[in-house]
């Protein structure tokens, strides 16, 4: 990027605008050695808006110049080019043959675009490479355990009814916000310490108690829903919560995902229509058929679960759906540590 003193540059803008739309290349207007604005392509520009405005609450510390004084009003005849000065005075835009080629902006201006719309890309990728790449991830195996294992068992509401995932927080700070007792929490409690001590008093407090890990970068939980003694939400919502619910003696047994705080579960496919629900159900998942419509927020899903369907490992649906689940996000749980009960729990806190 050559640099250009600012008198030079006023005298001059028709070429400098010129170099630009021919090399692509930035030019630097300086004021005494020192970096003022920056003339740019506005093909360049035009992409830098386009991820910075994906970065949520930047808008409000874009930085502005000043309202200009003393700036020509109206189009401005720059050789072959028409040069438009905004009302701040420090922004302009250059135009040739109605076609607007060239734009000049603040260094800070500039170094702040530059910095979210780097933020927004290291997300992005285009639409056949972001396609590759899920077909790739939804081909992988589950990672150590899987969760699919429990899917039989969790259908008869065994070792628990709730089973949720979360990413973000760690286990502790969910347990905690769930109302886990904190001194359980904080002496490790397992729950075959509860399960023993129940089988010798005749009691069945291992139904009212938290369990809870971290496997693969996720916070699990499972429990009883029997009374409502644990909370069903975190505040603020995690990046990620996926909860399965199962009610046998209803037959009932629901699915939903949240993605920072968006609930995402409308619109399944039933039977070949698009039927609108709040909610889905596992037992509307039938093996061979999408269970999700393409314009729907979880038709992502769709591919992992074909891919579990291929794969063979299962044949109940309630279990090929979970392996769709870990595919889709790598959601696992450790089952021998479930099994035996060497896994931390926690009561409900005293009131």
């Amino acid at each position: 990027m050559d640099n250009v003193e600012l008198g030079a540059a006023i005298a001059d803008f028709a070429g400098l605008v010129a170099r630009v739309e021919e090399t692509g290349e930035r030019v630097c207007v300086t004021d005494g050695g020192e970096p003022t604005s920056v003339l740019l392509s506005a093909a360049e520009l035009a992409e830098l808006e386009h991820f910075a405005q994906r970065v949520q609450d930047g808008a409000r510390h874009r930085p502005r110049p000043g309202s200009g004084q003393g700036q020509p009003f109206g189009p401005d005849p720059q050789g072959p080019y028409i040069r438009y000065v905004h009302a701040d005075g420090g922004r302009m835009t250059f135009v040739r043959d109605r076609v607007v080629v060239a734009e000049l902006r603040s260094a800070a201006e500039l170094d702040w675009l530059e910095d979210r719309a780097r933020t927004a890309r290291q997300g992005y990728m285009p639409p056949k490479q972001a396609a590759a790449f899920e077909e790739f991830l939804a081909r992988q195996g589950p990672v150590g355990d899987g969760m699919a294992w429990i899917a039989g068992s969790w259908r008869n509401q065994e070792p628990f009814t709730e089973l949720v995932f979360i990413k973000g927080p760690s286990a502790e700070e969910v347990a905690l916000a769930y109302g886990a007792d904190a001194q359980d929490v904080a002496d490790g409690l397992l729950l075959r310490q509860v399960e023993e001590r129940g089988a010798q008093q005749g009691t069945d407090d291992h139904t009212r108690v938290l369990a809870f890990g971290e496997e693969n970068g996720w916070t699990w939980l499972g429990y009883h829903d029997f009374d409502h003694a644990f909370s069903r939400s975190l505040d603020p919502p995690p990046e990620q919560q996926i909860t399965l619910s199962a009610t046998m003696a209803k037959g009932i047994y629901d699915f939903s995902y949240v993605k920072d705080g968006v609930y995402q579960n409308p619109l399944p496919v039933e039977d070949g229509t698009e039927d609108r629900r709040d909610m889905y159900e596992l037992i509307w998942y039938t093996p061979g058929q999408a269970p999700f419509a393409p314009e729907a927020p979880l038709a992502f899903l769709n591919r992992h679960l074909r891919i579990a369907e291929k794969a063979g490992n299962w044949t109940d649906s309630i279990a090929l759906f979970f392996e769709g689940l870990e595919r889709a996000f790598g959601l696992a749980l450790p089952r021998d540590a479930i099994t035996s009960g060497n896994v931390r729990c926690a009561r409900p806190a005293r009131r």
